[in-house]
């Protein structure tokens, strides 16, 4: 099978000064009953409600009552409890596989329920901007000079099933108005449509109110046009863990010490995009799911699978850091962000990895911004390895 990737190395997403609003600003009637209406159908009535250990507001809901049923097309979805086997991988539960997380350790759901953070109106309101800003990566789906990102792209007119990779986990120094991701997209459909499934980590102040690593997904079926959101800002996602959720802190790398890497993985298995998240292949969390039926290109395959980072900032502030904040360098992992055992899951359903004897690599920011390498196969445990990052600041545009 012909097989061609490209690595795109971005500066950022320009964001304008709007891209988060300040929470208090004075919307119109409609807009505010839109916010209520939007809080009523997210914030169901907990069983349990939880303040972690970080200051985050969790609910304990009725598995059965959660909002994804509120969406129209899930209105008599039979909810699936466990993914069937994934070829090449086990996905299942265990001790470890919570070990990665800062926030829920002390205290859990009751049986039967699932966690999701409460949202709030300033999530709301500082989503709905965001969304309206990265409409345009999805439009053009080039880099430009107010949209980029860098990514490991498979070329369209094949079709996949999964991804997966181990990405490095690190502290940043972000301020609000930026965020900045290590992530995976799944995407299908024409430009005008894309349907997108995006899954990683992000650091994100205005979402989060501090720059902590935390697991991050979205998803759309038009570019973000009018539909989709990230994590559980809207109706789509099925949570099933009851005890991983979108938002929640992944333990950080220590610089020169310590590197901890965590497995994130998406594969289309009974219709349904799953989601699991782990400290090692053989120890990952069902997170829960996008139901197939959600899209109308996703719903039977990707086009492209995109491996890659993405970073965003204010019209008039420096470009932020990616990765771990420092340029990537192969001599010493402790030291650079990476992403590690890079596959995909091709048409005969077999976990692949990705083939660097067929990539490409481009770079379209100043190389004391952001810089990537590609090492390759590092071996059994490390598998197709490429380094990235960078400190960013105010001249990488």
């Amino acid at each position: 099978m012909s097989f061609i990737l490209y690595f795109i190395l971005v500066s950022a997403i320009l964001i304008s000064t709007t891209h988060y609003v300040d929470a208090k600003r004075s919307l119109s009637k409609a807009e505010e009953d839109d916010i209520e209406k939007q809080l009523k159908f997210l914030n169901k009535k907990p069983v349990k409600t939880i303040m972690t250990e970080i200051g985050d507001i969790i609910d304990c809901i009725d598995i059965y009552k959660q909002p994804a049923f509120d969406h129209p097309l899930l209105k008599d979805h039979k909810l699936q409890l466990a993914p069937s086997v994934i070829p090449g991988v086990i996905a299942n539960r265990t001790n470890q596989s919570f070990s990665i997380f800062r926030g829920l350790q002390k205290e859990g759901c009751p049986l039967g329920t699932v966690p999701i953070r409460r949202t709030t109106r300033d999530d709301l309101v500082n989503a709905k901007q965001f969304m309206k800003k990265i409409r345009p990566f999805y439009a053009n789906n080039t880099s430009s000079n107010t949209n980029r990102d860098y990514h490991v792209k498979a070329v369209a007119g094949k079709k996949y099933y999964g991804a997966l990779s181990s990405m490095s986990t690190h502290d940043l120094t972000i301020y609000p108005g930026e965020f900045s991701t290590s992530q995976i997209w799944i995407v299908n459909g024409p430009t005008n449509e894309i349907n997108a499934i995006e899954f990683g980590l992000i650091h994100d102040p205005s979402l989060f109110r501090d720059s902590r690593a935390r697991l991050y997904g979205s998803w759309t079926v038009d570019g973000h046009r009018s539909t989709g959101c990230r994590n559980m800002l809207c109706r789509g996602f099925m949570q099933i863990s009851p005890i991983v959720t979108f938002g929640q802190e992944f333990r950080p790398s220590i610089y020169g010490r310590e590197a901890h890497q965590n497995h994130f993985m998406v594969n289309l298995k009974d219709g349904n995009w799953w989601l699991n998240v782990g400290p090692y292949a053989h120890a990952m969390e069902p997170v829960g799911y996008w139901p197939g039926v959600l899209f109308n290109h996703l719903n039977v395959s990707a086009s492209a699978v995109r491996h890659g980072g993405f970073v965003g900032k204010t019209s008039r502030g420096s470009f932020p850091p990616m990765g771990n904040g420092h340029l990537p360098q192969t001599d010493d992992y402790f030291k650079t962000a990476f992403m590690s055992k890079m596959k995909y899951i091709d048409e005969a359903r077999v976990w692949l990895d990705i083939d660097p004897r067929s990539t490409e690599i481009k770079k379209s920011a100043p190389m004391d911004c952001y810089d990537i390498k590609f090492p390759g196969n590092l071996g059994e445990y490390w598998g197709m390895t490429m380094v990235y990052g960078g400190p960013g600041g105010p001249t990488c545009g």
